[in-house]
């Protein structure tokens, strides 16, 4: 039996539905038994807080290595990399 809250998100008439794990930001994920189809009932954003971006970009204005930073928040090099720009950017502006 599919529990409730899961009826609305089939994608075929399957009532075969099972967990399949969770993602990367640690929401469950599910799998229909029938078409095999994969996804997510509630996922969360995994975009970065105003918070945070300023915090990196208060690190990297202390000139804090991207990797050292990256690191020290857990986010990618490229995150960095694309806040450092972005800075960089507004500055000239």
């Amino acid at each position: 039996m599919v529990p409730k809250r899961w009826r609305d998100l089939r994608f075929c008439s399957s009532v075969e539905v099972g967990r399949y794990g969770k993602n990367l930001s640690g929401t469950e994920r599910l799998r229909c038994r029938d078409c095999r189809k994969i996804w997510t009932p509630q996922p969360k954003s995994r975009a970065l807080t105003p918070e945070k971006e300023a915090a990196i970009v208060r690190a990297l204005a202390e000139r804090t290595s991207q990797r050292g930073i990256a690191r020290t928040f857990g986010v990618s090099r490229d995150t960095v990399r694309t806040l450092r720009k972005k800075t960089q950017t507004e500055s000239h502006e």
